[in-house]
């Protein structure tokens, strides 16, 4: 199979394609020159000690991500109406979202626009085409799904068919006519405390974890990593139907009770994790009617490049 490079530049709601697609359809625009897929800059912070040979390595930290992109209009009947188009969409007052297809592997960005230059025209009919720099705050391409899992499901074991309830006569030329159920399905409430998260991320994700009080009464909700002991405990009482969120990522973190700021509520000795590459094991557990207690967790993997 030939090899494509599909890019989707999204700003304000609008949508503009590059490259080509997975069925070897050509976008709107061809992509002359790319770069800032692969693998961000980096930077080691160390120290000097004047008695050992060497540095001390202090730190590390991926650098936000410049991407660049130059592409071409194929369509050269409407130039014209195309360039002012572009115009205003790259309107650097948004932030952006680039969605990349590499030979069917899928990944977005969001994006800061730092620059954006329209070829010169040399005639009213000239090609269409343009350079964009942008800037990506958060270096990481993310997987374009969003996992989730809900720790206290329920385990289905069988169904009952359609049944017969009672019948009714209607007349000629069907003197009955029938009513009924349809299938009804019978479970059980999994009450596992414990789950298994796979990130197959090149790097550590946040979690968003819901706490949600689905059958009654719940005291001070907790879960931890089982690998390593960090917890996330917070001290509330909640009730049948609250919601209590919390939120891992380092640029955002948040506890909310029923949308409402709660970070103070925190148990001193938590500490956020992240899930780590490759299997992760969280527990939870709550000091009062745990089983009371559904857990709903959502994390995105994060990858160095695509």
């Amino acid at each position: 199979m030939r090899g494509f490079l599909h890019v989707v530049l999204e700003i304000n709601g609008k949508k503009l394609s590059l490259g080509m697609d997975e069925n070897g359809i050509k976008q709107p625009f061809g992509i002359t020159k790319i770069t800032g897929l692969g693998a961000s800059e980096y930077q080691v912070a160390t120290s000097d000690n004047a008695l050992v040979d060497g540095s001390t390595v202090n730190g590390k930290r991926i650098l936000k991500r410049p991407i660049s992109i130059t592409a071409s209009s194929r369509d050269l009947d409407n130039c014209g109406m195309m360039r002012e188009q572009l115009i205003a969409f790259f309107n650097p007052k948004y932030t952006g979202k680039l969605t990349v297809n590499r030979n069917g592997k899928q990944r977005n960005i969001e994006f800061e626009i730092e620059g954006f230059v329209p070829d010169e025209e040399t005639t009213i009919d000239s090609e269409v085409g343009f350079t964009v720099d942008l800037t990506c705050p958060n270096p990481y391409f993310k997987n374009v799904d969003n996992f989730g899992q809900n720790m206290a499901d329920k385990t289905r074991l069988f169904a009952f068919p359609w049944r017969i309830t009672k019948q009714v006569y209607s007349g000629v030329p069907s003197p009955y006519k029938y009513f009924g159920k349809g299938k009804m399905g019978m479970a059980y409430r999994t009450l596992k405390t414990e789950v298994s998260l796979t990130n197959d991320g090149d790097v550590e994700t946040s979690v968003i974890i819901q706490f949600i009080a689905a059958r009654g009464r719940v005291v001070n909700p907790c879960i931890t990593d089982k690998a390593t002991g960090k917890f996330m405990r917070i001290k509330v009482e909640m009730k049948e139907g609250d919601v209590l969120e919390i939120d891992t990522d380092d640029h955002h973190q948040i506890i909310e009770l029923n949308g409402v700021n709660t970070y103070q509520k925190i148990d001193k000795r938590s500490e956020p994790f992240k899930l780590a590459k490759g299997e992760n094991y969280l527990i939870y557990n709550a000091d009062v009617d745990y089983t009371n207690l559904d857990v709903k967790l959502y994390y995105t993997p994060l990858y160095l490049g695509v």
